[in-house]
C-alpha cells in the first residue's frame, strides 16, 4: 500500500508529522486484511503552503488534524473493503475496555480473526467467535461483563446471550458493511478496527501468482 495525501495548507513541519502519526495510528494501523504486511506499506503527506493561511502548528491545528483524520479513515476503510477477494467491509468497535491498549488489541484481534471473517462471509451470527477472539487477544476481558451487537442487533448482554431473530440478522449480515460492537464493561477506553470477510477468492488469488 502506497498512500499519498496532499494539501495546499501552510503547516509547521513538526506539527504535520505529529498529526499524521496520530491519525495513522487510529486508522491505517487499525486495518488488517489477513494479518500480513508489506515492507513498502507507507503513507506520505505533502503540503506546499500555497493557501497562504496562518501556518497550522500545535497551538492552532486542531481543525486541520480532524480533517486529516477524516481523510485517513476514509482511505483506511477503502483499503479494508478492497482486500483480496473481499465482498464485505468489517468494522469492529471495542468499548468499555480497561485501557486504550486493550481496546486496540481486542479490536484488531477480532477484525483479523479468520473464524470471525469466515462467519461474516457466510452471514453467520456466530457471536461466540467474536467473544473467543476478544478473549485470546491479550486484553483484559471478563466474560460476565461483555455485551455485544451485530449490525445493531443485541446478541449478548452482560455475558449472557440475548434472543434475536436469526433470519433477520442473517439478512443484515449479508450487507456490504458489517458492524460488530463489543462493550467489555471494564472501563471507558474504546477503539475501532477494520477488516474484511474471508472468501474462496482470497485463496484463489493468493494461490495463483508468484512474486
Amino acid at each position: 500500500m502506497l498512500c499519498f495525501v496532499t494539501t495546499d495548507a501552510a503547516i509547521e513541519p513538526s506539527f504535520l508529522r505529529d498529526a499524521l502519526t496520530r491519525c495513522v495510528d487510529r486508522t491505517f494501523n487499525m486495518v488488517s486484511v489477513d494479518g500480513d504486511t508489506s515492507p513498502s506499506d507507507s503513507i506520505f503527506v505533502l503540503a506546499n503552503g500555497m493557501a497562504g493561511n496562518r501556518p497550522f502548528d500545535h497551538s492552532n491545528g486542531t481543525v486541520f488534524e480532524e480533517a486529516l483524520g477524516y481523510v485517513c479513515e476514509h482511505m483506511a476503510r477503502a483499503v479494508a473493503a478492497d482486500g483480496e477477494g473481499a465482498t464485505k467491509l468489517l468494522e469492529v468497535t471495542i468499548s468499555g475496555a480497561a485501557s486504550p491498549g486493550d481496546a486496540r488489541t481486542a479490536a484488531r484481534t477480532v477484525a483479523g480473526s479468520m473464524l470471525v471473517k469466515s462467519a461474516v462471509h457466510g452471514a453467520d451470527p456466530n457471536w461466540g467467535r467474536v467473544v473467543c477472539a476478544a478473549g485470546r487477544s491479550g486484553a483484559h476481558v471478563d466474560p460476565e461483563r461483555i455485551s455485544m451487537t451485530l449490525c445493531g442487533v443485541p446478541v449478548m448482554a452482560h455475558g449472557m446471550p440475548v434472543p434475536f431473530n436469526e433470519s433477520a440478522l442473517r439478512s443484515l449480515l449479508a450487507d456490504s458493511t458489517v458492524h460488530i460492537v463489543v462493550d467489555l464493561g471494564l472501563g471507558s477506553a474504546h477503539a475501532t478496527a477494520w477488516g474484511c470477510d474471508l472468501t474462496h477468492d482470497y485463496v484463489t488469488i493468493n494461490a495463483s501468482y508468484t512474486t
